[in-house]
């Protein structure tokens, strides 16, 4: 049986009715809550031990509290968050299992990532690292504050990763955001923690530059763990204030 064609003159021109999947919260997804929370806690604005609540948070973003929880999990993966039962979130302390472990991934990678630049091939950029790790033994002399070399510690960081060529290893390490930024300032506040950096640092370089990649993980595996001790000694500290 044939099929009788409209010409086209006579074919319907009703447009099909598109309909939106978007909700309230489409624009607000539950990974960029999750970044600028973790963001805020890597600025202090959010201190260790602080509770995250869901509707603050949820008004905060202009969203629902749905997104807001798919977030807090995410944090929680990732060893920043703990989440607790009849309680709600809160920021992860140096007493939860969860910071120390992900320290620990952390620094694990970090040794990773120096030992590539170890074994990368000459370059510019890596001289350039070479030149500012040896350089902060100066400053750390120089800086006015730990502001200042820690800002020193960063952009010599920024250098290394790209030496390192490693993308998918920063791409674990940032995704573990909580534990070391957030202190990064205070750690090297004054002139003793300052020069304690800055030895280890000129070994990292003279590692690179010798081709040693053991004694550069060494050196920075030491460190993270000097990070680690601040952290646990300014929470003592804190313990015992509270104790008078």
């Amino acid at each position: 049986m044939a099929t009788r064609t409209r010409p086209m003159s006579q074919r319907s021109t009703k447009v099909s009715k598109v309909i939106r999947l978007r909700t309230p919260d489409a624009r607000v997804s539950a990974l960029g809550i999750a970044r600028a929370t973790a963001r805020d806690i890597e600025r202090g604005v959010y201190q260790p031990g602080s509770r995250l609540r869901e509707q603050e948070l949820a008004d905060k973003f202009k969203c629902s509290r749905a997104p807001v929880r798919e977030a807090l999990r995410v944090l929680e993966s990732q060893g920043s968050v703990v989440i607790e039962p009849m309680r709600g979130a809160r920021v992860a302390t140096v007493e939860d299992a969860s910071f120390y472990e992900v320290f620990l991934i952390r620094r694990a990678l970090a040794g990773l990532i120096i030992q590539q630049v170890v074994k990368a091939p000459s370059s510019a950029a890596k001289e350039e690292f070479v030149s500012r790790a040896r350089a902060l033994t100066e400053a750390a002399e120089t800086c006015p504050d730990g502001h200042v070399f820690a800002g020193r510690i960063r952009r010599t960081i920024q250098i290394m990763q790209k030496v390192a060529q490693t993308p998918r290893t920063l791409h674990l390490i940032r995704s573990l955001t909580f534990g070391y930024l957030a202190f990064q300032d205070d750690i090297v506040a004054t002139k003793k923690s300052r020069r304690a950096h800055a030895k280890l640092w000129l070994r990292i370089a003279k590692a690179v530059e010798n081709g040693q990649p053991d004694v550069a993980r060494s050196a920075m595996d030491e460190l993270f763990d000097f990070a680690f001790e601040y952290v646990a000694e300014m929470k003592s500290a804190k313990v015992a204030n509270l104790a008078d």
